[in-house]
């Protein structure tokens, strides 16, 4: 039986074409040396340029060009957390949160939402996790595992409450931004409170154009803040190589035919996906309006056993069975904060998510 993976943050596309043109035109430029810390001029205007078209004033300066967005939340840990500072983080939330805090000085906060009430931040609960030690909100939009987006009027219902407390930046994980269904993505910083002196924005190009293997993101920040990660930056894992560089500026440039062909197709898995969930009995969902996930609840078959009569008990046992016994692999909620669930990813060949619904289909059908 063939392996078949669910578990994945990055789609199965092909990088976009001008992507790879571009890289090979700068490759036989010779341009394989060390790039500018802060990242090329050009692509720096391409990021604003981006922002420009949603309505957004904003300056090179304060772009910086980092080695996956990744580096980029590492960068700002490193530069902005201090002893004793707090990072709240609505969860569910992608893992990596987690463990890029295990390298700093900070403390995470967990700000729980539910399915129940359909991950919405309930503005009061967020003022009741903030205090003087608040030093970063860390929302993710659109939301990873959920697939929740957040709308203009949420979006400012939260900087009415962040604005009261002066020592608090608010950092926008957006890079899902493209990614999107049933409504438009809005982007943080057209929302009215947006300080721009307190917000930074944290992007790439691994997931909304399939350049994983690329290891290139970006901030977007007050001047002084991008001044600081330039500096750390600098004297830890300096510039991008200039060829990776023009490619993600190509693909800026083009972005609406680097999209062309995945967001179909990512719709198509989205439907594929929900009726095979909806068949199953005792699961329940959210419906994503964003990114390529479902974080469904499997909480209806934990109870039961395995037909070889091992217990469940909890989503890592069940992601073991299916790993085990139908080679497919899926993420356990346990790692995004909440237990009983299990991330999916629908950004795989088409026959292959048939494949992989029928595969847990039939494994959910056998505990007994």
């Amino acid at each position: 039986m063939e392996p078949i993976t669910l578990a994945s943050g990055a789609s199965y596309f092909k990088s976009p074409a001008m992507a790879t043109t571009a890289a090979i035109d700068a490759l036989n430029a010779n341009k394989t040396f060390y790039g500018p810390t802060e990242g090329t001029a050009a692509l720096r205007q391409a990021v604003c340029d981006k922002y420009s078209r949603q309505g957004q004033s904003v300056q090179p300066e304060q772009v910086l060009i980092t080695p996956g967005s990744k580096q980029a939340l590492f960068n700002l840990f490193s530069v902005l957390l201090r002893q004793g500072d707090e990072v709240v983080i609505p969860t569910p939330a992608w893992f990596g949160f987690h463990e890029l805090m295990k390298y700093s000085c900070g403390t995470l906060v967990p700000l729980p939402t539910t399915l129940h009430d359909n991950y919405r931040i309930c503005p009061e609960k967020l003022r009741q996790s903030l205090n003087g030690n608040s030093r970063i909100l860390l929302l993710t939009n659109p939301g990873n595992p959920t697939g929740r987006l957040y709308s203009k009027a949420e979006l400012e219902a939260l900087l009415e409450v962040t604005n009261e407390f002066p020592n608090l930046y608010v950092i926008s994980d957006e890079i899902y931004d493209h990614i999107t269904y049933s409504q438009p993505f809005t982007p943080i910083l057209s929302c009215v409170g947006a300080k721009k002196e307190k917000l930074i924005i944290v992007n790439g190009f691994s997931k909304s154009f399939a350049m994983s293997g690329w290891r290139i993101g970006f901030i977007l920040g007050p001047d002084d803040v991008i001044k600081k990660c330039i500096d750390f930056q600098g004297n830890t894992l300096s510039g991008l190589p200039e060829f990776v560089q023009e490619a993600a500026q190509s693909t800026l440039e083009q972005s609406d035919e680097a999209l062309e062909e995945m967001l179909p197709i990512l719709a198509q898995n989205r439907q594929l996906m929900a009726a095979a969930l909806d068949a199953m009995p005792g699961v329940t969902y959210y419906l994503p309006e964003g990114a390529y996930y479902f974080f469904p609840d499997f909480s209806a078959y934990l109870h039961k056993k395995t037909p070889q009569g091992e217990e469940l008990g909890t989503s890592i046992k069940l992601a073991e069975y299916l790993q085990e016994h139908y080679n497919l692999a899926i993420a356990p909620g346990d790692k995004f904060g909440s237990p009983g669930h299990a991330r999916l990813s629908f950004a795989i060949e088409p026959e292959k998510l048939q494949e992989a619904m029928e595969r847990l289909t039939q494994g959910l059908s056998e505990l007994v």
